[in-house]
């Protein structure tokens, strides 16, 4: 079927978008090459496949590693599909990069806000570390101003990486059209499914719910009572429900980032050090429930949370493509042989951008010919009592808000 031949660059975007998430810096450059191959699936075989795949792959991602960091390839994800469309129709460069602009713009400004009145404190903070940096060169900077600088910043980003990233895609694209047929390899490189591996204690279902409910927590107040009360939950459900330890370097590492951002805002804005520390806090606790999510369910639980949530929207448009797509990936246990083969290919390459470049193109072309779908093996779930007293135990935090 279309959704099976589309798993061979969903799994090369899989790749590219879990390194992506994975490096310190640079994770825009890093998933160029997953959005040449979702674009790919566009291209050939329509938008509506394009964004089922590319949903699979995000999800792939987040069954591997967890949601956190989610959003440095999103907007590929998001805009790779429609440029794979305009460029099978002919459309030329100037709409092709308004198109992706738009989709940048739109995603950074949400990040952006968020980061400002969920993470900082609000305006007030956010402009208040601008005026407190510029007063030391002798610039004021009021809350206008703060928001005009962001907004250009925004702005210059998403004209200098929309069109890097139309430029790329268009050259991914004419290539794959001219060596596809001289790619295409006789041996297909399968893999085998990793959902032999244990589950996790509770239903996986009931660990997405509840990590949910301590998300709505931690974004509905700042509170020590509130703060104290979700650590004490996470740190007794970490320790019940048998995690894998793999996820927990990386999250805390990204915990510290943001808890450090989000305390140099509030101090620099003139929050004052108990609001700098709570806010602090809470961005901590936010990465590191996400970080319990992917230990606690596990990435065999969290793929097949994800397929029968794709399975219940069935009747909007890509879901069932994403789900077939999804079934059929199986990229877990192939990472290593695709992170040695672009390794192989860049060693090879002259040390100049044009042929690092093509030498990259040339990888996500042969990897998406030769990966072989794997028929999924889905996973019997079945909530019990102590699944429930999860989910349940997610929301006792709140009653440190009603008694505070």
């Amino acid at each position: 079927m279309a959704a099976r031949a589309a798993t061979g660059p969903a799994h090369v975007a899989v790749v590219s978008f879990l390194a992506a998430r994975a490096a310190p810096t640079g994770g825009f450059w890093i998933a160029l090459a997953g959005g040449v191959s979702l674009a790919r699936v566009a291209e050939r075989q329509g938008a509506r496949l394009g964004f089922g795949a590319s949903a699979a792959a995000m999800l792939e991602t987040v069954a591997i590693i967890g949601p956190a960091r989610l959003g440095v390839p999103l907007t590929q994800a998001v805009s790779a599909p429609i440029l794979g469309r305009l460029h099978a129709r002919g459309v030329g460069f100037w709409p092709q990069l308004c198109a992706c602009a738009t989709v940048r713009l739109l995603h950074n400004a949400a990040t952006t806000a968020f980061f400002i009145w969920v993470i900082t404190g609000g305006l007030d903070a956010y402009a208040g570390t601008y005026d407190a940096i510029g007063r030391r060169v002798g610039i004021e900077v009021g809350s206008a101003d703060a928001l005009a600088l962001t907004l250009a910043g925004l702005l210059v980003w998403a004209a200098f990486a929309s069109t890097v990233q139309v430029l790329v895609y268009g050259r991914g694209l004419r290539r794959w059209g001219a060596d596809a047929p001289t790619t295409q390899v006789a041996e297909k490189r399968g893999g085998e499914r990793n959902d032999f591996l244990p589950a996790g204690r509770f239903d996986p279902r009931m660990v997405a719910a509840a990590a949910l409910v301590a998300f709505v927590l931690l974004l509905s107040s700042t509170a020590w009572a509130l703060l104290a009360a979700v650590f004490a939950w996470l740190a007794l459900a970490w320790v019940l429900s048998r995690p894998e330890r793999e996820p927990l370097p990386a999250g805390l590492g990204f915990a510290a980032v943001l808890a450090g951002g989000a305390f140099a805002f509030a101090l620099g804005g003139g929050l004052g050090l108990d609001t700098a520390l709570r806010r602090a806090g809470r961005a901590a606790l936010l990465v590191l429930v996400a970080t319990w999510l992917r230990a606690a369910a596990r990435a065999i639980g969290l793929r097949e949370v994800s397929r029968r949530v794709l399975g219940r929207l069935r009747r909007v448009p890509s879901a069932p493509e994403a789900a077939e797509v999804l079934d059929a990936i199986a990229s877990e246990g192939r990472l290593a042989a695709a992170g040695r083969a672009v390794a192989a290919r860049l060693s090879e390459a002259p040390k100049r951008p044009a042929a690092l470049l093509d030498a990259v193109l040339a990888w996500v072309i042969r990897e998406s010919a030769a990966h072989e779908p794997v028929p999924a093996a889905p996973m019997p779930l079945r909530a019990r009592a102590i699944d429930y007293a999860l989910l349940a135990s997610a929301a006792v935090p709140a009653l440190a808000l009603a008694l505070a």
